[in-house]
Formats: C-alpha cells, structure tokens, sequence
C-alpha cells in the first residue's frame, strides 16, 4: 500500500467571512488529530503538499470566460454580469483569495489523480476538494472549480475505467451531467432527495444515463429522516454488486460529511458509525481510491469523521471486539473516542423511511441491474 494525505496550511489561510457556511479549516482540524493519533507516520503514508491548478487543467473543464471573471472576482470587487454565472451570490461571492483557494483545492485534487496514474500512489485523501457543484460556467453551492470533473477527465486519458461514488448530502449534479453519456465513468450516488434539499432539481433514481451510458447512472435519493440503518441497508445493496459488475480501475470517492443528524445543512439522521460503514465498503471495491472531502458544515464532525476514513483507507480502526462495543459500533479511547454515539429515531419514522428506501432499491434493481447484468 502506497497512501498519501494532500495537505496545505494555505487552505485554512482564506475567510470570506465569520459567517460563511464553508468551513476552510477542514484540512487544518484532520490533519492535527491524524497526527495526534499517528496516523501519518506509518512506513507507508506520505504528507505531500500541492501546487495551484495550471489554468490549462482548469479550461479542460470550465470556459475561459469564467476563468476570467473568477480571476475579477478574486479581487473582491463585484459586478452585475457575474450574477448570471453564480458569482456574487450568498453562497458564493465574490471574495479577495478565492481564485488562489479554489485553484489550490484543484491542483490537490489532480495531484491526486496524477500520483495514481503514475502509480506514486494507489490510496489518495484530499480532505480539500469534491467541489461537485461547479458548472463548466458557473459557481453553485459554495463550489467554483469543479476539481472533480478536471481529475476523472485526467484518469479517463490514462485510460482508467472509474468508479465515481459520493455519499454528500447534496446531489452533485454537474458530475453527473459531465459523464452522463460516458459508460468509461459509473456514477453512484446517495444524497438527501431533492424533494427536501439543494440542488432540488436532479438526483432522482429515474436519472439513469443516457445513449452509451444508460445504465451508469445511479441515484439513491434518500428521504429525510434517513437514519444509519436505513442508509446502509441501500448502500450495501447496490454499491457492492455494481462495483463487481463495472470492475473499475478507480474510484473516485466524495466523502462528505453532511448527512450527520448534527450537520444544518441536511435533514438526514446519519451518524459517522454508517459514514466510517460506507467508507471501509467504498475502500473494498476499490484497486486504486482518490478520495475527496467535500460537504460538512460543523467542525467537529469534519475533525472526527475525516480522521475516521482516513484510519479506514488505511485499515488502521480498532477491531470491534477489543473495544467497548454498544449499537454494534465502539467507542472508547483513542480512535474509538471519535465515534458518534447511536442516534435513535421514532419507529414510525423508521418504517416511513424504509417503505421508500425499498422502493428507490426495487427501481434501480429492475432499470439498471439487468444492463450491468447483475443478477440479484
């Protein structure tokens, strides 16, 4: 095993303001409690440190217009035309060191598709990326550099079939629309149903692909009040089989960490012992992994959650039966400490869930097993 952890304390450096949901300190409090816990000192670990995106990566992707007006927007100066491309919004202003962040972010996450193709690497964590709102010529939902699309455009030259699995609670439709033709890219994702969430018009389970790609395509909308029983009985469906049938060279994991029961930013009921569940499932599948931060708005589960799927990249959790055990997961000290104490939903709001996560499951079991000829 070759693993390594991108990491820049220029990241934590850049503040729209106090009261900005996006949280840059995300690298920061992950890589202080995986070393606190050395867990970035194993003979097989390498910290490396990542350069700003070359513009000509970005334009893979995005135009060169909007390249341009990010580069005004960087200056903190705002003007009307950008509205039409998401800038200077709420959720993504026009802010002095946004062009340096978000191309940095960028150049982590194709660093990490670069050490993989090059076979520098074959586990990759950048707690900084899966920007997977950005459009080719806009910004949405805090992202303005889809880094994600630039780094599968990068792995699909190298020839790589690629597994793309995001578990955020945020759809990440721009992804999907990048490679929604491309049978080269399975796209797998569970996220809060756009029912009840941004981005409210994409991610339900009838977006199945289209022309070559028909059947490469899936969404397990979840419903809110979603607990971790619920999520994992659909994970383990579907990610497992689907990802023995494509065989992928890579997956490409977006790891957020919005879906916890804490998190403002969702109405799901998951804690980080489904999310650490999930992660050591998404490792299992896969040869080479490049794994991304993406989604999560309270601190606190970033620090724990993060250092927990590093530790599972890793194979380094503690074994169950040698910690204190209760809902199935354990907690204790060290590692164990990080995890989330079971959060327990009514009965009634259980079985309303799983009605409708059964019925999401029967839908992709019937309109996509059958073209990936997985017999279930």
């Amino acid at each position: 095993m070759k693993s390594v952890f991108i990491y820049s304390d220029e990241f934590g450096k850049f503040k729209v303001s106090k009261d900005y949901p996006w949280l840059t300190e995300r690298s920061d409090v992950t890589y202080r409690r995986c070393s606190e816990l050395n867990l970035l000192d194993r003979d097989w670990m390498k910290v490396v440190k990542p350069r700003t995106a070359a513009i000509k990566d970005l334009y893979t992707y995005h135009t060169k217009e909007y390249i341009q007006l990010l580069r005004k927007a960087d200056k903190g100066v705002f003007e009307e035309s950008m509205l039409i491309h998401g800038l200077g919004t709420l959720e993504c202003p026009a802010a002095k060191g946004l062009f340096k962040y978000h191309t940095l972010a960028a150049g982590a996450t194709i660093c990490g598709a670069d050490l993989i193709c090059r076979k520098k690497a074959d586990t990759v964590f950048s707690p900084t990326g899966g920007f997977h709102h950005a459009g080719p010529d806009f910004a949405s939902g805090f992202c303005y550099i889809n880094d994600i699309n630039i780094a599968v455009k990068k792995l699909l030259n190298h020839r790589k079939r690629v597994l793309y699995v995001d578990i955020d609670t945020h759809h990440g439709g721009m992804v999907q629309e990048a490679f929604y033709s491309n049978p080269g890219v399975m796209y797998i994702s569970f996220h809060e149903s756009g029912k009840t969430l941004f981005p409210w018009k994409t991610g339900f389970e009838t977006e199945i692909g289209k022309g070559k790609g028909k059947g490469y395509n899936i969404n397990f909308p979840l419903p809110e009040n979603t607990g971790d029983d619920e999520f994992l009985w659909g994970f383990e469906r579907v990610l497992p089989p689907v990802a023995k049938a494509f065989n992928p060279d890579v997956v490409v994991a977006v790891i957020g960490v919005d879906m916890m029961f804490s998190d403002p930013m969702s109405h799901l009921r998951l804690t980080n012992n489904a999310f650490v569940k999930a992660v050591g499932m998404i490792k299992e599948c896969a040869p080479e992994l490049l794994a991304l931060g993406c989604g999560g708005y309270v601190l606190n589960n970033i620090e724990r959650s993060w250092t927990l799927a590093w530790a599972a990249m890793n194979g380094l959790l503690p074994v169950e039966d040698e910690s204190m055990t209760f809902g199935g997961m354990f907690w204790g000290d060290g590692l164990s400490s990080l995890m989330d104490r079971p959060h327990f939903s009514p009965e009634d709001i259980r079985k309303k869930t799983a009605k409708e996560m059964k019925r999401v499951y029967r839908y992709i079991k019937k309109q996509i097993f059958p073209i990936l000829e997985i017999r279930r």
